[in-house]
């Protein structure tokens, strides 16, 4: 339940993409003080979506919203959605009611829009945290009466943007300062080999793990250490295949990794989607990408992520309809054999990180509570 003490409500949900920065916002209002008692945030989010687990294991309480997305179409599951979205704003007007908090953050999804329309019925400012190239609809539709748009890449088209970049996990923060890429091969094993770091979300991404386990029998070129991260939904069918491994391929699956920010930061390449959140953190730790963007995407935002990388020259993009075996190890081949490009990407995607989003959002709520309590 919330509490009568928040002070900030965030709401976002669907996807890990909200949450994740979500959390790291939380966590920084406390690492800066301008909180001080857990129960000065509380957490919004959807029944339907991924979510609880990652913010109570951070030690924060969150309410659920009923709803789902609305498609742009007459159907009977948009007249369900819509009555869903009705009864997710009057818990949410309850909600801010009881709570009173002096700023409300959205993150994006269905859940957020009945928290931000309630927010601005209780005269509670907004504040929008766009993860994405391209908004999604509900940050579209709140940024309009919200005090500032934090977002995470240039010429986003929100009112009031602020660029501050996507905020990070508390993990990937530590390693890029404390960690140590030797000591982390060292820990995996993998020698000189060429280590590639491949996965598709918390559910998994079937196209990929296919190509990749092509890639596996098939590789013929320099010695790779393949570390392949399947996710839950393909565990089951791939992980009981039995595959003839090329002796050029070091080839190790998981089903999931817990020590996703060392795995990464041990990597030469990573290959995956590219959501928000994904490219974020490859970003930060300064490692060049394969990215496939997930087709259909809305707005197609996973394919405007990977462009803005691709031009950056930190990322190869290769659409969900050319990634096959043979366009995959073109690409692997072109990288490993034009002299320093790897490291060329390595560069370039160091100078477009942005380390510093979680603090840079956080002054910005601190300034609208700083604004509200003036006001009083």
């Amino acid at each position: 339940m919330i509490s009568r003490n928040c002070r900030v409500l965030i709401a976002g949900g669907g996807t890990a993409g909200h949450v994740i920065p979500a959390v790291a916002i939380a966590q920084t209002l406390y690492k800066k003080e301008v909180l001080k008692n857990i129960d000065e945030v509380h957490f919004a989010g959807s029944k339907r979506g991924v979510g609880r687990e990652i913010v109570e294991q951070a030690g924060f309480s969150l309410t659920t919203l009923p709803g789902r997305g609305i498609e742009r179409k007459l159907s009977l599951r948009n007249l369900i959605s819509v009555l869903s979205l009705f009864q997710a704003l009057i818990r949410a007007c309850h909600l801010i009611f009881k709570g009173k908090p002096d700023v409300i953050v959205v993150m994006g999804g269905y859940a957020s829009l009945a928290c931000g329309i309630a927010g601005k019925i209780f005269s509670v400012p907004l504040l929008v945290a766009e993860q994405n190239a391209v908004p999604g609809s509900t940050n579209k539709l709140v940024s309009r009466l919200a005090e500032a748009s934090a977002v995470s890449f240039d010429d986003v088209n929100l009112p009031r943007a602020v660029v501050t970049g996507n905020p990070l996990r508390s993990e990937i923060i530590e390693f890029i300062e404390n960690g140590s890429r030797e000591a982390s091969r060292a820990k995996f094993n993998v020698g000189d080999r060429t280590m590639i770091t491949v996965f598709g979300g918390s559910l998994g991404a079937r196209r990929i793990n296919e190509v990749i386990f092509d890639l596996a029998e098939h590789w013929e070129g320099r010695s790779l250490s393949i570390f392949h991260i399947l996710g839950s939904r393909d565990w089951p069918h791939f992980s009981k295949q039995k595959n003839e491994i090329s002796s050029y391929v070091d080839y190790r699956m998981f089903e999931y990794v817990t020590e996703m920010a060392e795995l990464l930061g041990a990597s030469d390449l990573v290959i995956s989607r590219s959501g928000a959140t994904s490219v974020s953190e490859i970003t930060a730790l300064g490692i060049p990408s394969i990215l496939i963007p997930l087709p259909n995407s809305p707005g197609d935002h996973q394919t405007a992520n990977a462009r803005f990388f691709e031009k950056n020259n930190s990322a190869v993009l290769l659409s969900d309809f050319e990634f096959d075996y043979p366009s995959l190890a073109k690409e692997i081949t072109g990288l490993l054999e034009e002299g320093g490009r790897l490291k060329e990407m390595e560069k370039n995607a160091r100078t477009a990180a942005r380390l510093k989003a979680s603090e840079e959002i956080v002054d910005l709520i601190s300034g609208i509570m700083k604004r509200g309590s003036d006001a009083r």
